[in-house]
């Protein structure tokens, strides 16, 4: 159980660095307001909490009543994450690309660092009991609520903000894969 917890805790932080990079995007642009940035650290905690409890229900659903999910599709699915986040560091983007940061934005912002986590929370949290997987999903909104708040402290003290960005999906999707590959192979 606790190599689970561990793998929770990797898969979170991997999720996280999406938030992250883009938490520094948003931090090099216009000047950002203390409520703009809780906003952007609820929205972006909430949506992982919330698409990783969704994938583990549902995962959990499916595997109860259509058909066993087996650890193969769990590794395949995590490994896809993977390869989808380092595709995410080949992309050229600009440095500093939010200008105008309202609610709308930060919803839809939210909602775009946190699909990955819906994956994540289907093919690891499935065959969990309820209160095990609303654990593991309030850690991984919680994750990446505080990387979310660590990038909002550090922006201002890194210049090259889409190299950051880059490496840190990078990071994320090697995490991904490489955990992808344990559930696979045990």
């Amino acid at each position: 159980m606790e190599g689970f917890k561990i793998n929770i805790l990797l898969v979170a932080f991997a999720l996280g660095l999406d938030a992250a990079g883009v938490t520094m995007a948003i931090g090099c642009g216009k000047p950002t307001n203390l409520i703009e940035k809780l906003k952007v650290v609820f929205s972006f905690g909430f949506f992982q909490f919330l698409f990783a409890l969704i994938g583990g229900f549902s995962g959990n659903y499916i595997d109860q009543y259509f058909f066993t999910i087996s650890n193969y599709f769990s590794g395949i699915v995590i490994f896809i994450l993977g390869i989808f986040l380092i595709r995410e560091g080949y992309k050229n983007e600009e440095e500093c690309i939010y200008r105008k940061l309202n609610l709308w934005t930060i919803v839809v912002l939210g909602i775009s660092v946190s699909i990955d986590a819906l994956g994540a929370g289907f093919s690891l949290l499935f065959n969990l009991k309820h209160l095990i997987i609303f654990q593991d999903s309030l850690i991984i909104g919680l994750v990446a609520s505080i990387m979310t708040i660590f990038s909002f402290m550090i922006v201002n003290y890194i210049k090259h903000i889409a190299l950051v960005e880059k490496y840190a999906d990078y990071i994320g999707g090697l995490i991904l894969l490489i955990i992808g590959l344990n559930i696979f192979v045990s």
